[in-house]
């Protein structure tokens, strides 16, 4: 039984540190209000390889309609009110110091050399901080864009 105990905490611990996804949960009363985001994800050449949204795109790309927003509520969690409204799965690993870095998006991965990567853009421009860091304070555009390495 102790060992049981001990190998669940192991495992439980080891996924926690590995970043695993957790459950996502949908925007909270205080979450939700008048700001506009409307979120773009560009899956470049790699559309043929989405789970849920090959279907949708449109030149390897899909615009959302909008979601409201209260002020101050980070993009990150956007993005996860996104996934559960449109049926899609994002993949993240927690940085301490730095947050959420979205590293899979419909089942599509920057590339294992780190060559490509899902670059979160605000208004067309690369964000200077990460998703789970930047709050939104007006209506706004956000994408996702796999982005070659510099």
């Amino acid at each position: 039984m102790r060992l049981a105990i001990s190998i669940t905490i192991l495992i439980g611990l080891s996924s926690i540190l590995a970043g695993c996804t957790s459950e996502t949960e949908p925007l909270t009363e205080d979450e939700i209000g008048e700001l506009s985001v409307v979120m773009t994800l560009d899956f470049v050449d790699q559309g043929n390889q989405t789970t849920n949204l090959g279907d949708r795109l449109t030149n390897g790309s899909i615009t959302f309609d909008p979601i409201l927003v209260a002020h101050n509520v980070s993009a990150y969690r956007v993005m996860e009110a996104l996934q559960l409204r449109e049926n899609f799965t994002i993949d993240v690993t927690y940085y301490v110091g730095m947050g959420a870095f979205i590293h899979t998006i419909d089942g599509v991965s920057g590339a294992d050399d780190w060559s490509t990567y899902w670059g979160f853009y605000h208004d067309g421009e690369l964000a200077q901080v990460g998703a789970s860091s930047y709050l939104i304070t007006s209506d706004t555009h956000l994408s996702w864009v796999i982005t070659p390495s510099a």
